[in-house]
């Protein structure tokens, strides 16, 4: 899937920019389960299909994040450093500029709201505190299938690098787990017999 944004276009895969994760010490409370990795997750919508939930994150580092319904697992959707914005000025002309990408850990999305489109491509409106308040509004396109990708996390601070994203192969899916080895990352592969070796970048 992808995520692209009308007010300021995002050509990002909906996967792209982190693996997803799973949380250790997510352990359930009674008969009550939970999905965790999130920050702040004050509103939720679901992806027509089902197989996917958009949370906001409405918390330091905010975030739209997104849930896989299935396994549980998380992946955050914006913001990233891999995205490429632009603006919407013909459809948004009151709109001054995209996101500014200085933002950063100051972005908090807030209230979401999905309007479904046709052939799977969908609109996300999402209430914006940050630098400013807004709504901004973005493409969901839910047609392409996501690429994997690879990610460093400060363990003092959280907060996440994109390292490598890889297309999405039948033959060859990333597995939870990636290790550095000299100047190379290499990463076993769910499906498939090999193992991957990526150049550091």
């Amino acid at each position: 899937m992808k995520l692209a944004a009308l007010l300021l276009s995002l050509a990002v895969g909906f996967l792209e920019g982190a693996a997803p994760q799973k949380q250790a010490g997510c352990d359930a409370l009674g008969n009550v389960q939970f999905v965790c990795g999130l920050v702040g997750p004050e509103d939720l919508v679901v992806v027509p299909g089902e197989q996917w939930v958009i949370a906001s994150g409405d918390a330091a580092p905010g975030a739209i994040t997104l849930i896989h319904v299935k396994d549980r697992t998380t992946s955050p959707l914006y913001p990233s450093a891999s995205l490429k914005q632009r603006l919407e000025a013909k459809t948004y002309d009151s709109c001054p500029a995209p996101i500014d990408p200085e933002e950063k850990d100051r972005f908090r999305a807030h209230g979401l709201f999905l309007r479904p489109g046709k052939n799977a491509v969908h609109t996300l409106y999402v209430v914006h505190h940050g630098n400013r308040e807004s709504i901004e509004v973005f493409e969901l396109d839910a047609r392409a299938k996501p690429p994997a990708c690879v990610i460093k996390i400060n363990p003092n601070t959280l907060k996440v690098q994109d390292l490598i994203s890889y297309p999405y192969n039948d033959t060859f899916n990333f597995s939870t787990v990636a290790i550095q080895l000299g100047k190379e990352i290499w990463v076993g592969s769910v499906r498939g017999d090999r193992v991957a070796r990526f150049p550091i970048p």
